[in-house]
């Protein structure tokens, strides 16, 4: 009996739908590991003030430092952005804690020492701002309420966390994007050229859930800043392509205060720390609120005196915040 494939068109028609199969299946597979990949910093031991300790959130294991402060203040979660760890918010956590903060630092999920090898960017990282504060809760440390901090990624995990979470006093988010799904059009185009119409993105979007099991529409910047209760402080780092002030506004214009707008100048991507005036905008925003203490000690207003341990990276790939951060968030 003669073959089926025994025409050349029969057989060119075979070769074409297998070509097609695999450009249509493969191409939105291997473009969605640049939504899903983490890139992981190294890490390095705890050290005075601080105390290595363990969360656990949705199966895993996570990795946080913690620095015990009084118990007059709330305590601070401070969660970094894609492609950073803990180590990076060490200064920065040391301030607080010299003021007399409990402060936490947590290696959100696929970073630095804490398990998973996904990032959803901050869908499921919501659930590790989370881990933190009932591990704070469980040591009595947050008896005064929380303050959360969060840069890029870290800042949407936060701001979805707040939307949920009771007891926090005031959110510090600095360069969150909108929406999930916009955030992936806007760095694609940014970075690639990939005009938002392409098919590719919305097909890279639906592998990204399937592998992460996560639902991209409730990684919602915007609505979760409308259900956010506590005082918002929106960071806008002002010479970052990526998440630009008309981004941020977004989430800032639909919280329902009180609330209050900083743009870093020519503060790159993650960066608004290392500007001037970062301390005297953030330590004012808190002790407006009663949340922080009134007087300034040492290194809190000299912003030349504070410096991130490790810098951030240059940007690489498609969401968020540099090599340290991707180009992702």
């Amino acid at each position: 009996m003669r073959s089926w494939f025994a025409t050349p068109r029969v057989r060119w028609l075979a070769r074409l739908a297998l070509y097609g199969s695999a450009l249509v299946v493969g191409l939105p597979l291997a473009s969605s590991q640049a939504l899903v990949g983490t890139i992981r910093q190294p890490t390095t031991a705890a050290s005075a003030p601080w105390t290595e300790v363990g969360l656990e959130a949705g199966g895993l294991r996570l990795r946080a430092w913690l620095a015990e402060g009084g118990s007059a203040l709330p305590a601070v979660v401070a969660a970094h952005g894609l492609g950073d760890s803990l180590e990076s918010y060490r200064e920065l956590g040391e301030t607080f804690h010299r003021r007399g903060h409990t402060v936490l630092l947590v290696d959100l999920r696929g970073h630095g020492g804490s398990e998973g090898d996904m990032t959803t960017l901050g869908g499921h990282e919501r659930e590790d701002v989370r881990a933190g504060m009932r591990a704070l809760r469980e040591r009595g440390l947050a008896d005064p309420g929380v303050v959360l901090l969060g840069v890029s990624m870290g800042a949407v995990a936060v701001l979805r966390a707040a939307a949920v979470e009771p007891d926090v006093r005031a959110v510090i988010a600095e360069a969150p994007y909108a929406t999930y799904r916009e955030s992936i059009a806007h760095h694609a185009r940014l970075y690639y050229g990939v005009p938002p119409w392409l098919p590719l993105l919305p097909a890279a979007i639906a592998v990204a859930e399937w592998r992460a099991g996560f639902d991209a529409d409730e990684v919602d910047a915007v609505a979760a800043a409308s259900r956010v209760r506590a005082p918002l402080l929106a960071i806008v780092d002002g010479a970052d392509p990526r998440m630009p002030e008309a981004v941020v506004r977004r989430v800032y214009d639909a919280h329902p205060g009180p609330k209050r707008l900083w743009v870093a100048p020519g503060a790159p991507h993650a960066g608004a720390s290392i500007a001037p005036g970062y301390w005297h905008e953030v330590l004012g925003f808190l002790e407006s609120l009663g949340v922080a203490a009134a007087q300034r000690g040492a290194g809190d207003r000299g912003d030349s005196r504070y410096r991130r341990t490790r810098p951030a990276v240059p940007p690489r790939r498609c969401q968020g915040r540099a090599a340290n951060q991707s180009s992702r968030l």
